[in-house]
């Protein structure tokens, strides 16, 4: 199991195991982990997601850290609080692009703030990778302001869509 600690946080990066267990038992797979447990179940958009990560995992399971989910876990609860995933390998550019979601109750808190900005340091930090990019809907401000303030800048819009890039300095 691969771990990223910060201040407040631990992020985990879950193992073909443990990212199976996330769809089927999410009870065991915080049990696996160490973890408080909820009765948390992956539904709609994000089982879907998980499902495919589960695929890319499978497929190439050298580069599992770039197709996992990675569960942020607050150290003071010792619970999962949230998640995170990177959308594949870094890019023939050397891109790599990152999702992110925090529970509603611990939202405001600056837990993503401090888990977006070790995701960002561990992540131009692997070799071939240039920049993290990511994408917010046009109506979500909160997640524009945490990607502003983590040094993001905007590069590209669409209709409904904006697109954020850091890169390597």
């Amino acid at each position: 199991m691969f771990e990223l600690p910060t201040k407040r946080l631990k992020l985990i990066a879950l193992d073909v195991e443990n990212l199976r267990l996330s769809l089927e038992d999410s009870r065991q797979m915080e049990k696996n982990l160490g973890l408080q447990t909820d009765t948390t179940v992956l539904e709609g958009e994000v089982r879907v997601a998980v499902e495919q990560m589960l695929a890319g995992v499978s497929m190439d399971e050298v580069n599992y850290l770039w197709y996992t989910h990675w569960q942020i876990v607050l150290k003071e609860e010792n619970r999962s609080i949230g998640g995170f995933c990177f959308k594949g390998p870094p890019s023939e550019t050397g891109e790599v692009e990152v999702g992110y979601g925090i529970e509603p109750e611990y939202q405001g808190k600056g837990y993503m703030s401090e888990a977006l900005e070790e995701i960002i340091r561990w992540a131009l930090e692997q070799p071939g990778v240039t920049a993290v990019v990511s994408e917010t809907e046009k109506l979500n401000i909160a997640s524009q302001r945490l990607l502003q303030k983590a040094g993001f800048a905007q590069y590209r819009q669409t209709e409904g869509h904006l697109w954020w890039r850091i890169c390597r300095e």
